[in-house]
């Protein structure tokens, strides 16, 4: 098992290690596997534990409804997405004949849950690493958490960031949702929530 948490620390040489919650809504807190930094703190430098929520409505007036497991005590590292009933592409039913999903009486390609939502987050990384190619994993993951858009709960706590920026989390949606266009620009201005 320490060989695991060694190649896992090792990675974060490199790379951003992103992992999604369980998709258990009664968990209190979150699951061991993704909370791996809170047993290893060496493991918080670049980790991003990642939950899953549906947003609703139209812009500036949004719902937020979580469907997976808290951010619980990961909250400080932990962003959420809108995995919830992503539509595929188009699905082979047989033969030739496709299925696009993209429309709700289409209740055989919706597919929900962390798995989709932990995807999100790291097309994020990797749209920052190419855009700051010079930037450590550890900077990649400040980036994306401090400029999250938290304004849709109070928050609890926050982190102070090496620049000086404050960000405010809680323990349900952590930092909140990314927000790739503000991580893309120079960091100027705290998001207490």
């Amino acid at each position: 098992f320490q060989s695991y948490i060694d190649s896992l620390d090792d990675f974060q040489d490199h790379g951003v290690i992103v992992f999604a919650l369980t998709n258990d809504t009664s968990f209190s807190n979150a699951d061991m596997s993704a909370g791996l930094p809170e047993f290893f703190p060496k493991l918080k430098e670049a980790w991003i534990t990642v939950g899953n929520v549906e947003i609703t409505g139209s812009e500036g007036n949004q719902t937020y409804t979580r469907k997976g497991g808290i951010c619980g005590d990961t909250a400080s590292y932990c962003l959420v997405a809108d995995g919830w009933e992503v539509f595929s592409v188009a699905n082979l039913i047989s033969g030739t004949s496709y299925v696009q999903g993209v429309s709700d009486s289409d209740q055989t390609t919706k597919k929900s849950g962390t798995s989709y939502s932990a995807p999100q987050i790291s097309g994020s990384i990797a749209i920052l690493a190419e855009a700051f190619p010079s930037s450590s994993a550890e900077i990649l993951t400040d980036r994306l958490l401090a400029t999250a858009d938290n304004s849709f709960f109070t928050a609890s706590a926050n982190v102070t960031f090496s620049n000086g920026i404050t960000h405010g989390y809680n323990t349900t949606y952590g930092h909140g949702i990314p927000d790739l266009y503000q991580a893309l620009q120079p960091i100027t201005t705290s998001r207490m929530g």
